[in-house]
């Protein structure tokens, strides 16, 4: 289960990589997603949701971000 989607934001928009290993973000606009501590810019909250493993971003049709490259680098803790 994945912790509170508010947490995770702040974790996100903080870099903060206490979450980092426990969630991934997918951007809505954008069609990626990536791992809480990557560099590229916060996206505004409306247009994000979490997941809980690259397999769940690839099903819902997102797009490995090519910055922090979490289809590569991403283990989920446990």
């Amino acid at each position: 289960m994945l912790p509170d989607s508010e947490k995770l934001y702040a974790s996100l928009a903080a870099r903060d990589g206490r979450f980092d290993g426990l969630a991934l973000v997918c951007v809505r606009t954008t069609g990626i997603f990536c791992r809480l501590t990557c560099p590229a810019h916060t996206p505004k909250r409306e247009n994000v949701s979490f997941r809980a493993s690259v397999a769940e971003c690839e099903a819902a049709g997102f797009r490995a971000c090519k910055r922090c490259r979490p289809d590569q680098t991403f283990s989920p803790r446990g």
